[in-house]
């Protein structure tokens, strides 16, 4: 899968409360949404939702309960009855591919707080056809950190594994380089071997938390991953965990990475 166009501006802006450090640090912000083209879809598929990242809380004007919901709690519903049928999709023939860290503290008062997100993956799964991800290495899913989930069908989660879903197949592998004896790290030499895993495969789609770096541009990442990335026939790589300026990079072998730190991309089928 090649992304064909991503719009340079945002299609729309979402308000929601961003974590400060310290007692009532928190402050308004915007989540952008961008659209944009590729050159297929999967099969029975309008537009795939894409994003990681959103750490932090729903507004206040839109809270129902006694504790803000998390951003990605909130914004599935959102995006289901107010952005997708700007553009023209039915949110019945929609999926969604998630990279992670999609926790924030309640009290909006300490930036990278780790906790429970199941929440966040069961409110994309209740609005969409089905949910594709990784975890970040602020997730948790229950109260043991090392535990993944157990989610079912039409929710599926990926760690070093590939899953066919409408026909597109997806790679993924969960948190970021570093000690493995903390929760969702990895050595920079098991994200290389599950690289080199997927050659045979050659996935459509690989799903990265943390992932390559794009030195041309500066942008933060792992040197090695980019490097090992280079065995494979090109799949689209989508990444979070570090925030790029740009989210689109194409490097110089052809080799596309979205990085959807703190954004959503919606993808649609393009003419290509």
């Amino acid at each position: 899968m090649r992304i064909l166009n991503l719009e340079e501006k945002p299609f729309v802006e979402l308000p929601f409360l961003n974590a400060g450090r310290g007692i009532g640090s928190f402050f308004e912000d915007l989540l952008p949404v961008f659209v944009g083209t590729v050159d297929r879809m999967p099969q029975g598929v309008d537009a795939l939702v894409v994003t990681s990242d959103l750490q932090g809380r729903e507004h206040f004007q839109f809270q129902s309960e006694a504790e803000l919901r998390l951003l990605g709690e909130w914004l599935p519903k959102v995006l289901r009855e107010s952005v997708i049928p700007l553009i023209h999709s039915s949110a019945e023939q929609v999926g969604v591919l998630l990279c992670g860290d999609f926790y924030t503290v309640p009290n909006l008062d300490k930036r990278g707080g780790s906790g429970d997100v199941t929440s966040v993956w069961n409110a994309f799964g209740s609005e969409f056809s089905w949910v594709v991800g990784v975890a970040g290495n602020h997730d948790t899913f229950g109260t043991d950190p090392f535990r993944p989930p157990t989610f079912r069908p039409p929710l599926y989660f990926l760690d070093c594994n590939s899953k066919t879903v409408s026909g597109l197949e997806v790679a993924g592998i969960s948190g970021i380089v570093g000690n493995p004896a903390k929760a969702w790290r990895k050595t920079a030499e098991s994200f290389e071997n599950f690289i080199f895993s997927l050659a045979n495969k050659q996935p459509d789609i690989l799903l990265m938390h943390d992932g390559p770096n794009a030195p041309k541009f500066g942008y933060l990442g792992t040197p090695s991953i980019r490097e090992s990335l280079g065995l494979l026939d090109r799949p689209l790589v989508i990444r979070g965990h570090a925030h790029w300026e740009n989210p689109l990079v194409e490097t110089a072998n052809g080799l596309q990475i979205l990085n959807v730190d703190a954004r959503v991309v919606i993808l649609t089928q393009g003419m290509g």
